[in-house]
C-alpha cells in the first residue's frame, strides 16, 4: 500500500502521540522528524499491524507518500484495526496494490474472486479516501461475483471452466460443493469404458478363433 499524508498532518499525529505541547514548533518537530517517525512506525507495527518500509518514500510540496506492508486480517475486528492504523497518519488519499486485499477481506470467496481479478478494478482502488476504501472493494466484489459465465461451447471449454472453477476454490480454501457429484461421474465413466473395452475384446477373440 502507499499511503499520502501532509507534512502538517503527521506533524499533529507525532505531536499527540508522543504528547509534546505546544512550545515545541511544528518546525522543531520536523527537524527531529525521523528519530519521531520511527516511534510513530514502531508504534504502527506493533499495535496495528500497519510495517511503514523505506522504500518508495516520495515528496511533493507539502505532501509525502509512504509504502506500507500490512498483516492479514483474521476477522472483522482486525480489519477494523488495520483501518484505525492507517487512520492514525490522517491519509490524504491510499493506494492499494493486489497483497493488500488480506488486510480487508477477510471473506475466502470474495478475497479469491478479488484477487484474481485485480487487473480488472486495481486502479478504481488508487489514489482513494480511507473512508471510500471499504466500499470500493465492496463494489468491485459484487461486479466480480455477478458477473453472468459464458456457457462452455464445447468439451475442451467445460474442461478448462471446470479446471479454473477447482482452483479459484483451493485459493478460497474451499472444497468443491461438486466433487462427490464429479466423483461418481468420473467412475461410472470409467465403468463404461471397462464395459467398452470388455465387449470389444470379446468380439475381437470370437472372430479370431472362427478364422482358426
Amino acid at each position: 500500500m502507499r499511503i499520502t499524508m501532509s507534512e502538517r498532518a503527521l506533524t499533529e499525529q507525532i505531536r499527540q502521540l508522543e504528547n509534546i505541547g505546544p512550545e515545541i514548533t511544528a518546525e522543531e518537530i520536523q527537524h527531529r522528524i525521523d528519530k519521531h517517525a520511527r516511534r510513530l512506525f514502531e508504534y504502527l507495527a506493533t499495535n496495528y499491524g500497519i510495517q511503514m518500509l523505506q522504500e518508495g518514500f516520495q515528496v511533493s510540496g507539502t505532501l509525502c507518500t509512504m509504502s506500507a506492508s500490512l498483516k492479514r486480517a483474521r476477522d472483522e475486528e482486525s480489519v477494523q484495526t488495520r483501518i484505525a492504523g492507517l487512520a492514525l497518519l490522517a491519509p490524504v488519499s491510499v493506494s492499494l496494490d493486489q497483497p493488500d486485499l488480506p488486510a480487508f477481506v477477510t471473506e475466502p470467496i470474495m478475497l479469491a474472486a478479488l484477487s484474481e481479478n485485480w487487473m480488472n478494478f486495481g486502479a478504481s482502488l488508487q489514489r482513494i479516501t480511507l473512508q471510500e476504501l471499504r466500499p470500493a472493494l465492496e463494489r468491485a466484489a459484487q461486479q466480480i461475483l455477478s458477473a453472468p459465465v459464458a456457457h462452455p461451447r464445447n468439451e475442451f471449454e467445460q474442461e478448462m471452466q471446470d479446471a479454473e472453477y477447482t482452483a479459484f476454490l483451493i485459493a478460497a480454501g474451499k472444497k468443491d460443493p461438486l466433487h462427490k457429484h464429479r466423483a461418481i461421474e468420473e467412475y461410472n465413466r470409467a465403468e463404461v469404458e471397462r464395459v467398452q473395452a470388455a465387449q470389444q475384446k470379446a468380439h475381437d477373440d470370437f472372430w479370431e478363433n472362427r478364422s482358426e
